[in-house]
């Protein structure tokens, strides 16, 4: 007999009298048990590239989390992709397991990899989780004006699976037509190889040059390459100067100022918050155009630069390599200015400033064309390839050799939340540090929205675990929080989505409960993070719908850390299961889980209402991961839209929907929209 398993996230009273009715309508699929992910590998993630060290090594660490109580769990490092390296593997102490928070380190040398963690438990259950692409190679950072950002529709192309990148941008153009991006920590990124239309992030318009560059660079170097691009159109030498020292810069073009200290401002945060943990071989400079037509001179275009470097260096606490291209010809400027060449060499030819020599982009597609930046012309001139090429002859092994790159020194691991929390909650969170003492880091927890976006600080410290005080004006939705290192920045993983809602009024420090029907018998087990002051944890089930008896006690030992906890309920019953845990604290108070129940009968189909007719003024429908909504909406007879509150946090699996205001008795109309089409049906209100 399949079994399902529903998470409700509500209390039950011990007298379910009143309760009766949720034994005949919440019984509904919210996952198949023995399908749902017991392992999670949190860091690295897919496609990520690390930059390896003259030797051609990195170091991948590992955050993994785990949901149900293994015998054993082994992490192997397998080569792909022609990579002929050795694989790697290692065991987890049975600590970490015992918390469900799994860290470690593989160093490994340049190429791909994936990264596959197996659980075994003691029913002889196995469990998997890959992050099937990892690679060690090389990250670049470009900078510069729009030459180097990109523009669309100039002939950029794909790359292969070789090359990847971050498909988002950070910037927008408001009113004033004023290219505007935030100074605040960078969103947690997600890598893919580059489409030709595709963005780098942070500023990155297009694919541009860098997507063959990257294909001529895996081809030579035989490495998977990542880019990064924080170039901004428009600007010149003075405005990088200005935003390095600390002013906004003025858009001669425009006639008004870029905020937040832009462009300069991503140059820093892209190193701060990107660069810090992926590493980097250098910052790719094309740069000089905007300068040149403008008639700078020599000494204020070197000087300009030289700010630029030597300021971003002390803002990011990174001694980056630069690796500066000579440019400065145009459409409307034909040959190359020479106080801008000239200063550029100055640059490059500095003692011990840790710059290097690019390539001379004034002798590629000139006459340049008329839209003044390089194009791939169909049937024509490859403006865009020939750009590539230029900067993949200077690219070579023996620069590469001369170049010592940035890698992360320390790693930071995220470690497991609660569940869900409401506005202006506190709680505490562990972590992990591999490569540095703790006393000699401060850390800020940063609270990200379910796309990765940066929302809030809401944390600070050095000692584990960290105490989290979540804004009490926040809205409704799905957050996670990442870890950051600062002075100098560097960023650690990212954690579960977690919920918070108002109409929480505890915190539900269950992050996660997994059920498996072994032999007839319910394996539960759940993973609660920490929670201090907690005395005694009791497992309690009803099954009878009418009051909770004790099954099992702990003891718990989860004051700074997350652990997981088990039972084996041997009844084989045939009717349904609810199960809780009751919270003892030390204070004398007691808490209550949400409750978990466990069907033994079918389910209702997708989208249908229930219970219909509806008596308490709410109702159900299923809704299955792979079910993408987009909107509700209900109508009385009349065709009068009534507002609405839609949630899928009430009951994992199911959504529930609330009329704003009460509605008398009569046939209602409830529109559901997905991903898939609109399905309607009708409600009766008693």
């Amino acid at each position: 007999m399949t079994e399902f398993v529903l998470r409700c996230n509500y209390r039950l009273s011990l007298n379910l009298s009143h309760r009766n009715l949720l034994l005949t309508f919440l019984f509904f699929l919210s996952c198949c048990l023995g399908l749902r992910a017991q392992l999670v590998i949190k860091s690295p993630i897919n496609n990520q590239v690390l930059q390896r060290d003259k030797s051609g090594f990195a170091e991948i660490s590992v955050t993994a989390y785990a949901y149900v109580p293994y015998e054993s769990i082994e992490a192997k490092l397998t080569p792909i992709q022609g990579n002929i390296a050795e694989i790697k593997s290692l065991s987890f102490s049975k600590s970490q397991i015992d918390q469900g928070f799994l860290t470690a380190t593989f160093e490994a040398k340049t190429g791909w990899y994936e990264l596959q963690l197996t659980g075994y438990a003691a029913n002889g259950t196995v469990d998997i989780s890959a992050a099937s692409r990892v690679g060690i190679g090389e990250v670049f950072l470009v900078a510069g004006n729009s030459n180097a950002m990109g523009l669309p529709d100039l002939g950029s192309k794909n790359s292969s699976d070789q090359v990847v990148t971050f498909n988002a941008i950070n910037k927008f153009l408001n009113a004033d037509n004023i290219t505007v991006a935030p100074d605040e920590p960078m969103q947690a990124p997600q890598f893919a190889p580059i489409k030709a239309k595709d963005y780098i992030f942070p500023s990155g318009e297009t694919s541009w040059y860098w997507a063959e560059l990257g294909d001529m660079l895996n081809k030579k170097l035989n490495t998977p390459v990542l880019f990064l691009n924080s170039a901004w159109a428009a600007a010149n030498s003075e405005n990088y100067r200005d935003g390095a020292s600390g002013k906004d810069a003025f858009n001669v073009y425009v006639g008004k100022f870029w905020p937040n200290r832009q462009p300069y401002t991503n140059i820093i945060n892209t190193v701060r918050y990107l660069n810090s943990s992926l590493g980097l071989r250098a910052i790719l400079w094309s740069h000089g155009e905007n300068d040149a037509q403008q008639g700078v001179t020599e000494e204020n275009y070197f000087n300009n630069i030289r700010t630029l470097i030597t300021n971003s260096r002390r803002d990011t606490g990174k001694d980056i390599p630069w690796i500066i291209a000579r440019n400065s010809a145009s459409s409307t400027l034909p040959k190359p200015y020479v106080p801008v060449i000239t200063a550029q060499n100055r640059i490059i030819s500095l003692d011990s400033f840790n710059t290097y020599a690019g390539p001379n982009l004034d002798t590629v597609q000139m006459p340049r064309p008329q839209q003044g930046h390089f194009e791939n012309i169909a049937g024509g001139v490859q403006g865009l390839t020939l750009a590539a090429s230029a900067w993949n002859r200077i690219l070579t092994d023996s620069l590469m050799d001369e170049i010592t790159p940035l890698q992360p020194s320390y790693a930071i691991h995220t470690g497991v939340t609660p569940f869900q929390v409401f506005p202006g909650a506190s709680f505490t969170l562990p972590f992990d540090l591999t490569g540095l003492p703790a006393s000699l880091l401060s850390l800020q927890a940063e609270l990200l929205d379910s796309a990765g976006r940066f929302v809030a600080i809401v944390g600070a410290g050095n000692q584990t675990p960290l105490k989290i005080q979540i804004p009490q004006e926040i809205k409704n939705g799905q957050y996670r929080i990442r870890l950051t290192g600062l002075n100098p920045v560097l960023t650690g993983s990212v954690s579960d989505h977690f919920s918070v809602s108002s109409a929480y009024t505890e915190v539900d420090f269950i992050n996660k409960l997994t059920a498996r029907t072994v032999d007839n018998k319910t394996h539960l087990a759940w993973l609660i993070a920490a929670v201090p002051g907690l005395k005694q944890i009791v497992i309690q089930v009803n099954n009878d719908g009418e009051s909770f008896s004790d099954i099992k006690t702990f003891d718990p030992d989860n004051e700074t850390n997350s652990q997981i906890f088990s039972h084996i309920d041997e009844n084989d019953i045939k009717t349904s299961s609810f199960y809780r845990l009751k919270l003892e604290y030390e204070n004398g108070e007691v808490g209550y889980s949400a409750v978990y129940s466990i069907f033994r009968e079918g389910s209702p189909a997708n989208l249908v209402i229930f219970p219909n007719p509806v008596t308490k003024q709410y109702f159900y429908f299923r809704a299955d991961e792979d079910i993408k909504l987009v909107k509700c909406a209900l109508f009385d007879a009349r065709g009068n839209e009534h507002p609405i509150r839609v949630s899928d946090n009430e009951i994992v699996g199911l959504v529930r929907v609330e009329p704003a205001h009460p509605l008398p008795s009569g046939n209602y109309f409830l529109k559901v929209i997905t991903e898939s089409g609109v399905i309607g049906q009708t409600v009766l209100f008693y």
